[in-house]
């Protein structure tokens, strides 16, 4: 589906200078106050010091304060297949990531990323194990999908003039050009004529069966993106999310509920926004 896409992000990194260590990073280490670690030397063409650079710029973007309370570091690895945050941590209780981007693509890099750091700042963890959960993650995973075209957008804004090493301001367009690639796909556009409430109440009963229903979490991700993209330091209520038992929670409507009253007074009236664009405060 991409392959024009990454035809072009090959043709450009061979025009734009590899960084080096000491070629001007802003900060390896970072805005977020996240400690991510990459391993392995699998990454093809790409430095090391270079994808450590361009996961702590997604997390600069994403986090605005959400990482607060997140203490353990984030280890990522490349592995072929979906990219993947894993249930079981490691040793020293740090988070494990894999991501299936290779050489210099690094919208691909940001797209899978910013997916997966949502996961870890929505605390999927507190509920891992807890089979009740497979009812409601579809929403997170809809979520998670949106903070994906989001920091692809939003870095692709900062990179024109801010980019973590000099000359990668041209990287900026592709960015740009994968998000949008993405959202227009056809298959994440509402049925014509159809409201987004009508449109999931069809869609809840296979929904809570099966939460990777990507076609239908990509619908949900477009409708939930722009409430995000007009208030970026909202990103901070994900860290209110799954913190009841999953067995708790009366499906996707209590599920809401709980996350709103998990929340601090000033984030209620966001998240009632993105519950509303879905039709779900009427549960």
């Amino acid at each position: 589906m991409f392959v024009q896409a990454l035809v072009a992000l090959w043709a450009l990194a061979a025009l734009v200078p590899h960084a080096r260590a000491g070629d001007g990073a802003a900060s390896i280490a970072g805005l977020s106050g996240l400690t991510i670690r990459v391993e392995g030397e699998d990454w093809g063409s790409a430095a090391r010091d270079e994808v450590e650079t361009l996961l702590n710029a997604v997390a600069d973007e994403l986090t605005g304060g959400a990482a607060h309370g997140l203490a353990s570091p984030i280890v990522v690895s490349y592995a072929a297949g979906s990219p993947v945050t894993l249930f079981d941590k490691g040793h020293d209780g740090e988070y494990r990531v894999h991501l299936s981007a290779r050489n210099r693509g690094w919208a691909q890099y940001a797209y899978q990323f910013g997916h997966e750091l949502c996961h870890i700042l929505s605390n999927y963890d507190q509920r891992a194990h807890d089979a009740a959960r497979r009812a409601t993650q579809w929403f997170e995973e809809a979520l998670c999908e949106a903070a994906g075209l989001y920091v692809l957008r939003s870095m692709a804004v900062r990179w024109r003039t801010d980019a973590p090493y000099p000359g990668w301001e041209a990287y900026a367009p592709s960015l740009a050009s994968y998000a949008e690639r993405l959202v227009a796909e056809p298959h994440r556009q509402l049925p014509p004529g159809v409201s987004a409430t009508s449109w999931l109440k069809t869609r809840l009963a296979g929904l809570a069966a099966d939460p990777y229903r990507r076609d239908d979490n990509e619908v949900v991700a477009n409708l939930l993106l722009p409430h995000f993209e007009r208030d970026a330091a909202r990103w901070v209520v994900l860290r209110y999310l799954n913190l009841e038992a999953a067995g708790s929670v009366d499906g996707i409507a209590g599920y809401v509920r709980e996350w709103r009253k998990e929340a601090p007074d000033e984030h209620r009236a966001f998240i009632d926004a993105l519950a509303s664009t879905l039709g779900l405060r009427e549960g």
